[in-house]
C-alpha cells in the first residue's frame, strides 16, 4: 500500500511549528521517532503538542508521553494530564515549554469543533476552576503566565459559559489494528476506541496530515461496519515492527479480555478486601450505588468500590464506565486505568463525555487531595507538582451525585477498627481539609449553584455540601468529633448539634446486605 512508510519518515514530514494532536494509545513505532528524527535533523522544532488523557509510564522512563519530553522540539503542551509522564513533568518544572491544561473530555469535544471550522466550543466545564482564566486559566508554570488565554469568559442567555478558542491541526497521531488497501482503520484487536475519530478529522479538515499506527496491514477490504476511521483521512500508515511496540497497555502487553475476544474470571481482581479504612470509604460510598445505575469510578481507593459491590453482590446491577469510552465491564486500576476485564461496549472518549457532561451519569466516585470550607476540591496540583485534571472536571460537573472518596488525613496516620469502631492511633501529618486549596480542580460554588449532590466520604465522617459550606453529617463509632476531626482541619465545617452515627455495620466484617439479603 503506497501509504504505507516507516515511523522516521512520518516524522520527518511534519514542518517546524506545527500543531500535532496526539491520540494518547501506546504506539511505541511512531512515539520514539519524534526525538529520533529531531536529534538527528534539528526538525520538527518548535511544536504544540496537544493530547488529552494521560499515558504513563508513572517515570522518566521513555514510554507514552514521555516521548515528547524534549526542550526545542516541543515549545509547547495542552494537555489533561501529566502526572503520569514525570518527564514531561520536570521539563514543565523547568520552564523548558509552555504548559497549559483543559480538561480531558473538553479537549476531545473541542476537536470535533476545530474539523466543523465552528467558533469553537462553549461550554459551562471548567467555570471557577483553575481552567477559567479568572481564576489562572489553566496556565500550568511561569513561563506560560505571559502567554496568551486560550479560554474566555462569554455570556449566552444570560449565563456564564467558557469559550476554548480554535486553533488549527497540523499533524493527528492515531491508532488503530489493521490498515486494508484503501487505508480504512479497523480497531478489532483494540482494548479502546479513544478520540482517533476525531482527532484525524480535525487534523484532515485543517489541511494537515493523519498518521496511524497500526500492528498490520490486510490484502482485503475492511467490512465498512468494522471502519473506525475511514481511509480518505489517513495520510500515513505506520506498521509497527515488534508486538512490543504495539501493546494493548504499556503494562500489559496482551489481554483478550480487554478486546472482549475472551471473557475473564475476574473473581480474584474483585476479592474481598480486609477491614481497614479503605474498605470502610468504600463500603460507605458503596451505600449510594443503586440498581441501574451508571456508575464512574476514579482511580485508587475510589476503584476499590469495585470490589466492595461485588462482595455485595450488587456489581451486576449496575453499569460501571471509564471516561476513556469503556462501558460495562470491570475497569483496571493503578498503571493500567482505562481499559477493563470484559466489557460490554466501546465509543469515542469524545461521545462518553458528551454523556457524562450531558448528566448521563449517575453517580461518580472520585479522589480529594485537598478540601477547603467552600467545598473546592484540588487533584491536579500537589505542591510544586503539576498533574493535571484528566477528565476530573468534566466527570465532577455534571454527574448527578458526586462522592469525593480518601482518608481524612494523610502522611503517617494510623487508623484500626475493632469491635465496630474506628480507633485513630495516630493523625496524620498533613491535613486534606484546608482553609484554601491550592488549585481549584472542583468547584464547590459552581456545584452550589447548580443544585448539585456532592459527599466527601472519608473513613472518620461524612460531609454534605449545602449552600453554606460543608455540614457534617456523619461521625464513625468510636470517633471524637473534637479531637478527631476538627482539630484536625483549618476551618470549621458546619456542626449540627446532633450528628448521626455512620451505619455501624461498616466497621464490622460481615456483609452489609446491599443486595437485600442479610
Amino acid at each position: 500500500m503506497s501509504k504505507v512508510v516507516s515511523a522516521d519518515e512520518a516524522v520527518g514530514r511534519i514542518r517546524d511549528g506545527a500543531t500535532v494532536l496526539i491520540v494518547p494509545m501506546p504506539s511505541e513505532e511512531v512515539y520514539p521517532a519524534f526525538a529520533r528524527v529531531f536529534k538527528a535533523t534539528g526538525s520538527p522544532k518548535d511544536l504544540t503538542m496537544l493530547w488529552a488523557a494521560g499515558l504513563g509510564p508513572f517515570s522518566m522512563e521513555a514510554q507514552g508521553m514521555n516521548h515528547f519530553a524534549v526542550p526545542g522540539m516541543v515549545q509547547r503542551i495542552i494537555a489533561a494530564h501529566i502526572g503520569l509522564n514525570h518527564a514531561v513533568m520536570r521539563m514543565v518544572a523547568m520552564n523548558q515549554c509552555e504548559m497549559y491544561i483543559w480538561p480531558q473530555g473538553t479537549m476531545c469535544q473541542w476537536y470535533r469543533e476545530v474539523a466543523a471550522k465552528r467558533p469553537g466550543l462553549l461550554t459551562r466545564v471548567g467555570l471557577h476552576t483553575f481552567i477559567d482564566p479568572r481564576v489562572e486559566g489553566g496556565k500550568a508554570n511561569e513561563r506560560t503566565r505571559a502567554c496568551e488565554d486560550l479560554i474566555e469568559v462569554v455570556h449566552l442567555g444570560g449565563r456564564e459559559m467558557l469559550w476554548y478558542k480554535p486553533m488549527p491541526i497540523d499533524v493527528a497521531v492515531i491508532r488503530a489494528t489493521t490498515a486494508d488497501p484503501n487505508g480504512n482503520l479497523t480497531c478489532e484487536d483494540e482494548a479502546l476506541r479513544m478520540e482517533i475519530f476525531e482527532g484525524a478529522l480535525a487534523a484532515k479538515n485543517c489541511g494537515g496530515i493523519v498518521i496511524a499506527q497500526v500492528a498490520r496491514v490486510s490484502d482485503a477490504p475492511a467490512r465498512p461496519y468494522e471502519v473506525i476511521v475511514p481511509g480518505i483521512f489517513v495520510d500515513h500508515v505506520v506498521v509497527a515492527q515488534t508486538p512490543e511496540a504495539h501493546p494493548h497497555t504499556l503494562f500489559v502487553q496482551r489481554d483478550d479480555s480487554y478486546t472482549g475476544a475472551v471473557r475473564a474470571d475476574v473473581s480474584k481482581e474483585l476479592a474481598a478486601m480486609p477491614l481497614n479504612s479503605e474498605k470502610v470509604i468504600c463500603r460507605r460510598a458503596a451505600m449510594e450505588l443503586k440498581p441501574g445505575m451508571v456508575v464512574n469510578l476514579g482511580i485508587g481507593v475510589p476503584m476499590e468500590v469495585a470490589q466492595v459491590a461485588a462482595e455485595e453482590r450488587i456489581l451486576d446491577r449496575i453499569t460501571l464506565t471509564t471516561e476513556i469510552g469503556v462501558i460495562g465491564g470491570v475497569p483496571q486500576g493503578g498503571k493500567n486505568f482505562g481499559p477493563a476485564k470484559n466489557p460490554e461496549a466501546f465509543i469515542s472518549q469524545a461521545a462518553m463525555f458528551d454523556f457524562y457532561d450531558g448528566g448521563g451519569l449517575d453517580v461518580t466516585c472520585v479522589g480529594m487531595a485537598e478540601v477547603d470550607r467552600e467545598g473546592n476540591v484540588n487533584v491536579s496540583r500537589l505542591g510544586p507538582k503539576v498533574i493535571g485534571s484528566g477528565g476530573f472536571v468534566n466527570i465532577t460537573h455534571a454527574s448527578k451525585k458526586c462522592l469525593f472518596c480518601g482518608e481524612f488525613d494523610a502522611g503517617g496516620a494510623k487508623t484500626v477498627i475493632e469491635d465496630g469502631r474506628l480507633v485513630v492511633r495516630q493523625h496524620g501529618q498533613v491535613a486534606k481539609f484546608v482553609e484554601a486549596v491550592q488549585q481549584i480542580t472542583f468547584s464547590g460554588q459552581t456545584a452550589r449553584e447548580d443544585g448539585r449532590e456532592v459527599l466527601y466520604v472519608t473513613e472518620r465522617c461524612v460531609f454534605k455540601l449545602v449552600p453554606e459550606g460543608l455540614l457534617l453529617v456523619e461521625v464513625a463509632p468510636g470517633v471524637d468529633i473534637q479531637r478527631d476531626i476538627l482539630d484536625r482541619m483549618a476551618f470549621r465545617p458546619i456542626v449540627p448539634d446532633a450528628v448521626a452515627t455512620m451505619p455501624e455495620a461498616i466497621f464490622r466484617d460481615a456483609p452489609l446486605g446491599l443486595n437485600g439479603v442479610a
